[in-house]
């Protein structure tokens, strides 16, 4: 009986933890999602949106979709639009709900701020459904705002955050980045500038200065351009045209940009011109430069130098901040790879070592990932296979570019080399000849130029086998055997 009783009370719990789960959890779970979509003004998806409308009681913006997350601004004037901000809108106007109604049939919208509403919205779907809302003033709380659909008088509240959201005049909605375009398809990168013009092509991800000869580029500062290309945003629009101008500076400019951009090579061109206390409108005296600079640098002033700029894919043109331009203001020297010698860490399993404690070979173990010397696999350090990886990775501390004989450097008998490979490539030969004050003589096979290194390599590659293995684990005494009285 008391078996019958337990199992009675264990089936009970079992059926009340299902009602629970059901109803109380999923059920509830069901309830709140058909609560707020009750809540929702209606139910359209940001995608079907193809067209959206501000309107202030000053200004009208109209924006349409023309791909998938692109758009453009077709009022007051056909414009760039910042298709970030549109595809928020749209995502934002699909989702509008209402919070509580403030009266059902209100006789004066205007004491809400709604007649003439202080922001419109309206948009268009796919299927040419129009939807209208009016948002009006804060209530006295500040945390919602009155609201009303358009040709209705039922006034109800919705997030003031809401609201917010659409308070975008024609400026924020505009496309305000310099170059539009992604970094990582980017192709090539030339740059021409007053301190010199430079071809980088990019090659497995890796970054090359084309010239007479092919040099290795400094990737992380290609990159450093392309990102200060893509991330920063124009400081402000120019009002006019170039025609209103006697010149902007683009016939010889301060800094010409150009890309070529993913798998079908399209270009992005940008030009910099004079400083924008150097333009003179047709008709205009000459502006005084130095009465200028010093109202532009007075104490407390918070304006920066400015300079006018052109993106050749857009008509209109725009002031880009003097901090951008230095960033792009690059030499071939400055863009050159400054690393000894230029390779992946994860591609190199193979090491060659030869010095004047003789030759050694690490290989990286397939099973364990770590570096072993020689036929007999001895384990070394893990610090030592490292230690030569570090010393070709510093940077050098000059270039010789037009160098002498290879006896001049000591490379008809190097004192060091070495070699890295990825399996039987070779990826690396670098080989170390005579010191110098500063520093030591080495050359990567296939360059021409020399290199001076820093003398601090040495000390990394000039080791013998006792310095790159692992000590052997010392084994413990045996116990001394005891012997038994008799």
């Amino acid at each position: 009986m008391r078996f019958k009783g337990t199992l009675v009370l264990l089936l009970l719990c079992a059926s009340f933890g299902g009602f629970l789960y059901f109803y109380e959890i999923k059920g509830g779970e069901k309830r709140e999602k058909a609560k707020q979509e009750e809540k929702q003004l209606w139910k359209v998806e940001s995608s079907a949106i193809q067209q959206i409308e501000l309107l202030y009681p000053d200004q009208r913006v109209t924006g349409v979709r023309t791909g998938e997350k692109q758009w453009k601004i077709a009022f007051p004037r056909e414009l760039e639009a910042d298709s970030e901000e549109f595809n928020r809108l749209a995502s934002s106007a699909a989702d509008i709900s209402r919070e509580s109604v403030v009266e059902a049939n209100a006789a004066d919208l205007s004491q809400f701020g709604l007649q003439p509403a202080e922001i419109s919205l309206q948009f268009k779907t796919k299927d040419g459904k129009e939807y209208k809302v009016r948002f009006g003033r804060n209530n006295p709380t500040g945390n919602s705002t009155y609201a009303a659909l358009e040709g209705k008088n039922e006034v109800f509240l919705v997030p003031s955050y809401t609201t917010s959201g659409f308070k975008k005049k024609l400026e924020d909605l505009r496309n305000h980045s310099i170059l539009s375009f992604d970094q990582f398809d980017v192709q090539s990168l030339d740059l021409q500038s007053e301190k010199g013009s430079v071809q980088l092509v990019k090659e497995n991800d890796h970054w090359w200065i084309q010239g007479k000869e092919k040099m290795g580029a400094d990737s992380s500062a290609v990159n450093g351009i392309l990102g200060s290309l893509s991330n920063t945003r124009l400081k402000e629009f120019v009002d006019d045209g170039p025609e209103s101008y006697g010149t902007l500076g683009f016939e010889k400019p301060l800094l010409d940009v150009k890309l070529t951009v993913g798998k079908d090579k399209g270009i992005k061109h940008l030009v910099v011109g004079l400083e924008k206390t150097k333009l003179v409108k047709k008709g205009e005296q000459k502006p005084k430069e130095e009465k200028a600079k010093k109202k532009e640098n007075k104490p407390g002033s918070t304006s920066t130098e400015l300079y006018i700029a052109r993106d050749e894919s857009r008509r209109e043109l725009f002031f880009v901040e003097k901090e951008f331009v230095d960033k792009l203001l690059k030499s071939p020297s400055d863009l050159r790879d400054k690393t000894l010698a230029s390779f992946q860490r994860w591609d190199i399993d193979g090491v060659v070592l030869k010095n004047s404690k003789g030759s050694f070979t690490f290989t990286k173990a397939t099973d364990s990932g770590d570096w072993v010397l020689g036929d007999a696999k001895k384990k070394t350090k893990w610090d030592g296979v490292s230690g030569i990886l570090e010393a070709l990775e510093k940077p050098v501390k000059e270039f010789v570019d037009k160098p002498g004989p290879p006896a001049t450097y000591g490379f008809d008998a190097p004192a060091i080399r070495v070699v890295l490979k990825q399996g039987a490539t070779v990826k690396v030969d670098c080989a170390f000849g005579k010191e110098t004050k500063d520093g030591v003589y080495a050359q990567v096979k296939g360059e021409s130029f020399v290199k001076v290194a820093d003398k601090e390599v040495l000390g990394k590659l000039g080791k013998g086998e006792s310095d790159f293995l692992e000590a052997p684990t010392p084994q413990e005494n045996p116990p001394t055997p005891t012997t038994s009285k008799k």
